[in-house]
């Protein structure tokens, strides 16, 4: 989709002013919310897993899990008609802008806090996934309400704190989540499935999600324009490198004898790449999630040179004490093994998961400085270290 210049939109933004004020009163206020509808419809380039669209001067927002079809949820401000069509009549309503919220994963906090909205937070699984400080004691300070999680999740609790709105995940696992069972009691429960974009763009994109329910669109739009620029100007100085000057690099952990890692059609396949590095198993991109004979990942690793996303292992003793074998990688010897918990919060969150999604730029150079060192000299890691026994 082309872009509209800046002075573009003002004189189309004028034009539609002119028009609706030069008609009769109840005309006017018809004309008032088609003119909204027609441009309420938000503009994506990353994102796949949730849009908002606009109907009959309402704006509909709808999110993609999975192979399920998608769930809708008609919105409602100011500018919004009276009146709701019948064939919206059936949806679930979201009054905006969200001003009481419940967040049920941590990755939340890091778009709320970059919209500079953290304070509507009312409600959180639990405060040891907390990574913020400033935002840790809140809710040590019982400012914030901890509603519990997987089988401890409290809908009592939850359903106490009067949230506008509930923000959760689903991955298919019935005792982890939490929107079938808020759903079923008619609580605001809004599905989120940012964990499922397959670019960090994508996932960093998500921020005009919390944008338009929070009334922070324009801050959202900016926010992710930047990162974007910044990405791609990084991504671009790495797709300049010839393929022989490209790491070989594999993520996972082992688990039961197997082997569990990202697929080659994954954010962190895409992250590997425009970080100037070959992912091993590129070309496995059949689920979301790998699952491999650990065999057959120690024949494979053999022609890789990095291991990154280690786990949450602090040590390299640790990893050993779970499986012996990966002794016998390459990378053990070349000590090439990195984890993503160098920031963390006072219970042992890792930032990771809480910032890093909305400074997709951050990440990249994260990767990019552990492939091309020689590149990016002086740079500091946010996330990622080198494991050692330490």
């Amino acid at each position: 989709m082309r872009r509209i210049t800046l002075i573009g939109l003002f004189f189309l933004v004028m034009a539609v002013v002119i028009w609706v004020w030069g008609l009769p009163g109840e005309r006017r206020a018809d004309a008032k919310n088609r003119a909204y509808a027609e441009s309420a419809a938000l503009s994506l380039s990353y994102a796949a897993n949730f849009g908002v669209d606009s109907c009959g001067g309402f704006r509909i927002l709808w999110v993609r899990n999975g192979k399920m079809p998608p769930l809708r949820w008609l919105l409602r401000d100011s500018l919004s008609p009276s009146n709701v069509p019948p064939d919206l009549a059936e949806l679930p309503r979201l009054a905006l802008p969200v001003e009481r919220m419940t967040i049920l994963s941590s990755t939340y906090l890091g778009y709320l806090s970059a919209l500079k909205v953290p304070e509507r937070i009312v409600g959180v699984d639990s405060k040891k996934y907390i990574a913020d400080s400033a935002f840790y004691r809140r809710v040590d300070s019982l400012r914030v309400s901890e509603v519990g999680e997987g089988v401890e999740l409290s809908p009592e609790k939850i359903y106490g704190l009067r949230s506008d709105a509930i923000f959760a995940f689903s991955t298919g696992e019935t005792i982890h989540d939490a929107y079938p069972k808020l759903s079923q009691l008619k609580m605001p429960v809004v599905l989120t499935s940012e964990w499922r974009e397959k670019h960090p763009l994508g996932k960093a994109e998500w921020i005009k999600f919390f944008g338009v329910l929070t009334g922070r669109e324009a801050l959202a739009d900016s926010l992710f324009s930047q990162s974007e620029k910044k990405y791609l100007a990084i991504k671009g100085r790495l797709d300049l490198l010839k393929d022989s000057e490209r790491p070989v690099v594999f993520t996972g952990t082992p688990s039961s004898g197997s082997w569990l890692a990202s697929s080659g059609n994954s954010f962190m396949a895409a992250l590997i790449r425009d970080a100037g590095g070959i992912y091993l198993w590129r070309s496995d991109s059949a689920s979301e999630t790998l699952s491999l004979p650990f065999e057959r990942a120690l024949i494979d690793v053999q022609k890789a040179d990095v291991w990154i996303n280690a786990g949450g292992y602090a040590t390299l003793d640790e990893i050993s004490a779970n499986e012996e074998r990966i002794r016998l990688f390459p990378v053990w010897k070349s000590g090439e093994i990195y984890g993503y918990d160098l920031r963390k919060g006072p219970a042992g969150g890792l930032d990771y998961y809480e910032s890093a999604v909305v400074k997709p730029d951050s990440l990249l150079l994260d990767v990019a400085k552990i492939l091309h060192p020689a590149l990016f000299p002086g740079f500091s890691s946010k996330w990622y270290r080198k494991l050692s026994n330490i």
